[in-house]
């Protein structure tokens, strides 16, 4: 017959796998038997804690309330060990023996109501993302190496520690490059000048290594025997996390001296806030970066652009040079040429482009002998032949060149017909490009309209004709219709445009530019207006003038106050202080247009700019009264 016992497991039997942690103490608590799972929980050598005090393997654990001559009942302690670990430990007495207890750890969860009263903030900790924005915030307005003394402040603040550091790690290198120790570290350690550190040892050499965190509440075996020199410094507790940025350990971050020990969630609630804060901190500085690269291409690809556009310039030129009879043809043609675009609806990027095929259309005429193009009479037809060959001879001049645009075709075909009649290729329609169609248009009206040596213009009468006579055969009829309607309302060659004056240069600002940068910089080019432009878009949004600048100064009294204010102005971004408000105008706009718009507005000046909305420069009245005067 089985008896009671048999069905209880003997200590022999019980499975390894349980992990059960368990020890014997005696009235001297001291630790004489313990299991496999409890030396392992302890990590400490078995000399060190076998037959010594319990003390040795809990240094946290206290047992000064604890009346160990009451041997009726089962005494619990809740704890936190010197690894930051929530542990419950039960003091059970044994049946056998009035002398020894029974001792079991257990782990407990850190969400229990007894952690309430060890750490009364854990849950402000977590949960509280207010106070960690505004301690972010005040990182990330930090200025230079003030940037880790703050992080330190407010990672004190967040784990109510008294003490703390941050090293700043090169993961290829294995170094400290830079550290940083709070403001009232010298009520605790005397830490020399220019100190620096090794990452192989120091009571931060764990984290470094484990990449983890590292929670110290006894650091009494730790330290022993070694120098703060080395890094061992005679912290109450100390809690090390490590700070990873794209993969890599950039930093380190360690926090000491709280009244409490500290737990995981202390670990776990410093490391949250310290990736936040160096993504914080990272990520405008990477953004920074981009966008100064970003600017820098942009600007490289237009100067490239206006390069490109003089050196356009410059090869009409010297075209009108050696053909003197035909000067200004080709500025007359690019000048009509893009108001038909304009009006028909052209994007800026391809008016750009037509104007720049429009005022080098006639460049194959440089392969063509001076005299037959300065010659004062009617070309024999063996004459036009030859002449007839500039087209291919301009698209040969510039077929090596990449043009963001078809200039080539805009040569090759601007005598071109619709119905296959013109040359050199005797294509039709579908096969012309449109911006050659408007050039062929406006290269028939400017050549009817001017002077020659041998004959004066023709009139508009007589171009009228010409156009309507070819109109949808010949010529593009919506285009001939746009020539003639321009033609009708104003004379494109005899008006003159504020692009073609010598505008006044301004200033250009960014949006993060301050008070202080936008008068230095505005004082130093000796200008009185300041465009400031838009980080994304390189649009103008907002002007900053003379006015402005006397707006937001305080009136100088010399006094502290009045010093204090005016440093916090001069801080202020430009976006900020800037004049949403700007009268603008288009490069192409009449004289006399740009008059009644300063007239409207009663401003002292209109700021130019150009179909892709680049500010070009800045029209006063006096720029515009002299230019009216000399008309």
């Amino acid at each position: 017959m089985l008896q009671k016992a048999d069905f209880f497991l003997k200590p022999s039997e019980v499975p390894k796998s349980a992990k059960l942690s368990w020890g014997i103490v005696n009235n001297r608590l001291e630790l004489i038997k313990l299991s496999e799972p409890l030396y392992t929980l302890v990590k400490k050598p078995i000399s060190a804690i076998l037959k010594q005090p319990l003390s040795n393997a809990f240094p946290t654990l206290k047992l000064d309330d604890i009346d160990f001559s009451l041997r009726d009942s089962t005494h619990v302690i809740n704890f936190v060990d010197d690894k930051g670990h929530a542990l419950q430990a039960r003091f059970t007495p044994l049946t056998e023996s009035v002398e020894h207890w029974c001792l079991s750890i257990i782990e407990i969860e850190l969400d229990k109501a007894w952690l309430n009263e060890l750490h009364p903030d854990y849950h402000q900790a977590i949960q509280s993302s207010d106070k960690w924005l505004e301690q972010i915030e005040e990182v990330i307005n930090a200025s230079g190496d003030l940037v880790f003394v703050t992080a330190i402040k407010q990672a004190l603040a967040l784990t109510h520690s008294k003490v703390g550091y941050v090293h700043i790690f090169n993961e290829k290198a294995n170094q400290i490059v830079q550290t940083a120790w709070d403001e009232d570290v010298g009520d605790y350690f005397s830490i020399p000048k220019k100190q620096t550190y090794r990452a192989d040892t120091g009571i931060w050499a764990e984290t470094i290594n484990t990449r983890k965190a590292v929670i110290q509440n006894d650091l009494s075996t730790v330290i022993e025997g070694k120098s703060q020199k080395d890094g061992y410094f005679a912290f109450e507790n100390h809690l090390c996390i490590p700070v990873h940025y794209r993969k890599k350990l950039v930093g380190i971050i360690g926090v000491g001296n709280r009244d409490k020990p500290y737990t995981d969630v202390d670990a776990k609630s410093l490391t949250i806030f310290a990736t936040i804060l160096w993504h914080s901190v990272e990520l405008p500085r990477t953004m920074k970066a981009v966008s100064h690269q970003s600017g820098i291409i942009k600007a490289q690809k237009e100067k490239m652009t206006l390069i490109l556009v003089q050196l356009i310039g410059a090869i009409s030129e010297a075209l009108e040079l050696k053909d003197a009879y035909t000067a200004g043809h080709q500025k007359s043609v690019a000048q009509l040429s893009y108001l038909m675009g304009e009006k028909m609806g052209l994007s800026p990027e391809r008016l750009e482009g037509l104007k720049l095929g429009a005022l080098i259309h006639d460049i194959g005429k440089l392969a063509l002998p001076s005299q037959i193009l300065a010659k004062p009479s009617r070309l024999t037809d063996a004459e036009f032949e030859l002449v007839k060959q500039h087209p291919e001879q301009g698209a040969m001049i510039v077929d090596e060149v990449e043009f963001p645009w078809p200039i080539k075709e805009m040569i090759l075909q601007h005598h071109e017909r619709l119905d296959g009649s013109g040359y050199p290729k005797g294509l039709k329609s579908k096969d012309i490009i449109f911006e050659a169609k408007i050039i062929a248009v406006a290269d028939i009206a400017d050549s009817i309209l001017s002077h020659r040596p041998y004959r004066p213009s023709l009139g508009m009468d007589v171009l009228t004709q010409e156009l309507m006579k070819g109109r949808g055969t010949r010529f593009d009829a919506d285009v001939v219709d746009t020539c003639l309607e321009i033609l009708a309302v104003e004379d494109f060659k005899e008006e003159e445009y504020v692009s073609s004056l010598p505008l006044i240069p301004v200033v250009f600002l960014e949006e993060y530019h301050t008070l202080e940068h936008a008068e230095a910089m505005m004082k130093k080019a000796k200008l009185d207006v300041a465009v400031v432009l838009s980080e994304q878009e390189r649009k103008p949004i907002g002007i900053i003038d003379t006015q402005t600048l006397a707006f937001w100064h305080s009136p100088f009294i010399d006094t502290a106050a009045e010093r204090a204010a005016d440093r916090s102005l001069l801080n202020k971004r430009a976006h900020q202080i800037m004049t949403h408000k700007m009268n603008l105008i288009g490069d192409h706009t009449i004289l006399n247009d740009a008059k009644i718009t300063l007239e409207k507005t009663n401003a002292n000046y209109l700021l130019v700019q150009n179909d892709k909305e680049q500010v070009l420069g800045m029209l006063t009245w006096q720029l515009l009264a002299n230019a009216i005067l000399k008309k």
